[in-house]
């Protein structure tokens, strides 16, 4: 009696596996479509920081420049020339320095994000870590200096009669004017950098839903 041969041959074997989901790295088309779908999230990025720089330094100069000096009368027949200075507060200095080093920080990342930007392969998930925690830091810093000015020039404003601290607005009005305008501008950096700190998990986000897809 023959023998039948029951083994398959070696081809069959290979036809009936199972495909398996593959974990081989992106084809090259993903990343070339990838960094040109994201192109616009570095041009506001970069936008953003240059929005920063701007500010920043704007918000330096209106506050170094607001010095001011008035003639207070010390005796019904006595006034002295009496000057009104950023660094008469040490919160004003606080302020100046925060801003300088947002000024300094925004220089840098901005080269950054027009680098990022001439990549073929757009930035990396490691650098947009990085920039997420130090622009939350930079923000925490630039806002608390904020607060610290408004609150020191509120009093300046409205005085505190609790504390029997005069206003001095009233007097030192160019002054008080630099101040305002000043504040606006470190407000404006704060928002700039919280939407910088937006996009950035934006686009971790989508990075990371891109990279499940392979």
């Amino acid at each position: 009696m023959a023998v039948n041969d029951t083994t398959a041959p070696p081809h069959a074997t290979v036809d009936m596996e199972v495909p398996m989901k593959s974990s081989a790295p992106p084809p090259p088309g993903y990343k070339a479509a990838t960094a040109g779908a994201g192109d616009h999230d570095w041009v506001v990025e970069a936008t953003l920081r240059a929005l920063l720089c701007v500010t920043s330094l704007a918000g330096v100069i209106v506050m170094v420049t607001s010095k001011q000096t008035e003639m207070i009368p010390i005796s019904p027949t006595m006034a002295v020339p009496m000057d009104a200075k950023f660094n008469h507060s040490a919160s004003y200095i606080y302020y100046v320095a925060a801003l300088s080093v947002a000024f300094l920080y925004s220089i840098v990342t901005g080269a950054s994000s027009v680098l990022a930007l001439k990549n073929a392969g757009g930035s990396s998930v490691k650098r947009q870590f990085h920039m997420v925690i130090l622009d939350s830091l930079l923000f925490g810093i630039v806002a608390s200096a904020a607060g610290a000015t408004t609150a020191v020039s509120y009093i300046g404003l409205k005085g505190n009669s609790h504390s029997r601290w005069h206003e001095i607005c009233h007097v030192y009005d160019s002054y008080c004017r630099h101040l305002k305008g000043s504040i606006s501008l470190s407000l404006m950096s704060s928002i700039e950098l919280l939407l910088l700190i937006w996009l950035a998990f934006y686009v971790l986000s989508k990075k990371i839903r891109g990279s499940r897809k392979y």
